[in-house]
């Protein structure tokens, strides 16, 4: 007699999936991946100083907070900086109380929110289709080029990613659950303020965009997502979110109207958020760097995107999972793409859900194309221990298009006036990712033709384990070229004794600075309406050449900093008229100049 059976459909199965305890192999993969992601995003914090931009802003605004204890309000170099909220601000002065005032300790909220992103990947994948999936896909995103790079950074965005993250969970655990469904909506609410805490008004529009494009789509969604309206959810919301916006209101009058007309609207119209009058790269170049962010993957899918679309994609039979990672990624991709500031870290957002899909393309793709995908992505680590041996002439042929770059990008210049000793450090980060791919690539290939796709990407996975590693000593060792650590500490003991420091560029470039540097310091020819937006500073730090000039010729010393491009000018200006100029130290692309030895 043979037993009846049916199949499940997924739609049933995320309406009340059954209560099974789960296998120790799920718990066994999920211990497994989070261990992998700290060994990678905690065990590095301490590698290489903070750079300037992002990190600088960041850590030495937490600095001087814990210094001035001003606990709401951020300030660099004194200015105050509202132009995002303070949670990563909050953290960050946590971080500083537990283990000091120094880079690990800058860079661990953000390292301890990739980890928790990866544990919600994992948890989203299980709940969407089953653990392996969550497995892959968490591994997927730890083996993202751009998340050994970028996800390391000391700014909101990781942050951001986590809380959202957090959200869509919610919001799958009470579209399944009915039990603790008011609960869960709950936290989706709360996920999504402390979203808004760290980057602004994204961190609701997000979640509730994509909930909301899914609800057109499926019926159940609508209906169950419908309650996500209730007033006392909204009040949870406001009740976190509003105190310190209304604080800053009142201590700011203009902070409303600002971050109205500068941040909102500037941000939709893809204006720099400090600069205001920048758009970010183009379209192709945005597309191009994000082909890079996610290599290998973006490579080992190719393959399967191109020749079996219709497979992979299953365009007349979009299931409940699909559509929500499909719409997760367009509501944060597509704007950024057509309307939004091109900066290519603002999508990090949806790395989580490319990487969920990801895992479900690989899944799908047949044999044949899966098989491509590892002899593709082997191929480029020929090309990247290729690359290793030519590095040192990568300069000289780069430097026809340096014209093209917005001057304010520092990492551009930096790039430009780097020695080919300098590149040629570059050559253990090729040649290691190289070796690894081409390696990694052969083991992904056994398996595929054994039938072992989970193997197989696993293999890929951990063929970018050791060159993300050399990606983040890399950073390190570059670090003098995009940092002011190195003039902060040569600075610390010598204004010990009194005088003042002096920077001559804007103050995104001396961001970094502001972290190292035990004391205030001056500008010298830069606006003060851009620098400071809001507010101003306790003491004028904005001096004209004329206003250095005079502190050049007292008796107090005086460090001015200058890019080396600049020496000249400087020297030429000050022994016109006295004859005290030192060249006192160089790093990276600044010299330090000073009127006494």
């Amino acid at each position: 007699m043979t037993a009846a059976t049916r199949t499940v459909s997924l739609e049933e199965t995320l309406l009340e999936p059954p209560a099974l305890p789960p296998p120790p192999t799920r718990h066994a993969l999920f211990a497994i991946l989070i261990a992998l992601a700290a060994l990678l995003h905690v065990g590095t914090i301490g590698s290489g100083d903070l750079y300037s931009q992002t990190e600088g802003q960041y850590a030495g605004a937490a600095r001087e907070m814990v210094e001035t204890h001003q606990w709401l309000l951020p300030t660099n170099d004194g200015i105050p900086r509202l132009q995002k909220p303070p949670l990563l601000y909050w953290l960050i002065i946590v971080s500083f109380k537990l283990f000091g005032i120094n880079e690990a300790a800058a860079r661990l909220p953000v390292a301890l929110a990739v980890v928790a992103l990866v544990a919600l990947i994992f948890l989203i994948g299980e709940k969407l289709t089953d653990y392996w999936r969550g497995f892959i896909a968490g591994l997927i995103y730890l083996s993202f080029c751009g998340t050994f790079l970028l996800a390391r950074i000391v700014m909101p965005e990781p942050l951001v990613s986590a809380f959202i993250a957090g959200a869509i969970f919610c919001a799958v655990s009470g579209y399944q659950r009915r039990r603790h469904r008011r609960a869960w909506f709950a936290a989706f609410w709360i996920c999504s303020a402390f979203a808004c805490l760290s980057k602004g008004l994204l961190g609701v529009v997000y979640p509730a965009a994509i909930l909301a494009l899914l609800s057109i789509f499926y019926r159940e969604a609508r209906l169950r997502y419908r309650a996500l309206l209730r007033w006392e959810y909204v009040a949870i919301f406001v009740l976190i979110v509003a105190p310190w916006h209304l604080w800053a209101q009142w201590h700011f009058p203009g902070y409303f109207r600002f971050l109205v007309s500068s941040e909102w609207w500037g941000h939709l119209r893809g204006l720099s958020d400090e600069t205001h009058d920048y758009k970010g790269m183009p379209a192709s170049q945005f597309l191009v760097m994000h082909f890079a962010w996610w290599f290998p993957w973006s490579i080992a899918l190719l393959p399967g995107v191109i020749f079996a679309w219709r497979r992979v994609m299953r365009p007349r039979d979009i299931d409940f999972a699909d559509a929500l990672l499909l719409c997760w990624m367009a509501v944060v991709f597509v704007p950024l793409l057509f309307l939004g500031q091109r900066q290519d870290y603002y999508s990090m957002i949806m790395w989580s859900a490319l990487a969920l899909w990801a895992a479900g393309v690989w899944d799908r793709m047949p044999q044949k194309l899966r098989a491509g995908g590892a002899i593709a992505v082997g191929f480029t680590g020929i090309l990247s221990t290729t690359a290793a041996f030519a590095v040192a002439g990568a300069k000289r042929a780069l430097n026809g298009h340096w014209g093209t770059m917005d001057a304010r990008w520092t990492a551009w210049k930096a790039l430009h006036e780097m020695p080919p000793s300098a590149w040629l450090a570059l050559r253990p980060v090729l040649a290691t990712t190289g070796i690894s791919l081409v390696l990694l690539s052969l083991i992904a290939l056994h398996f595929i033709f054994k039938r072992r796709e989970k193997l197989a990407a696993i293999s890929l996975a951990a063929a970018m384990l050791p060159g993300g590693l050399s990606m983040m000593e890399g950073v390190a060792r570059t670090a003098p070229y995009f940092s002011l650590a190195d003039e902060g500490r040569f600075l610390n003991p010598r204004l010990e004794a009194g005088g003042d420091a002096i920077f001559e560029g804007p103050l995104d470039d001396s961001s970094s600075l502001i972290f190292y540097l035990n004391r205030k310091f001056f500008f010298v020819n830069q606006n003060r309406q851009r620098a400071a937006p809001i507010g101003r500073p306790a003491m004028d730090v904005f001096l004209d050449e004329k206003a250095v000039l005079e502190k050049w010729a007292g008796p107090d010393v005086v460090y001015l900093i200058v890019e080396q491009s600049r020496a000249d000018y400087w020297k030429q200006l000050v022994t016109s008229r006295f004859h005290s100029y030192h060249q006192l130290t160089a790093s990276g692309t600044y010299v330090v100049l000073s009127n006494q030895l």
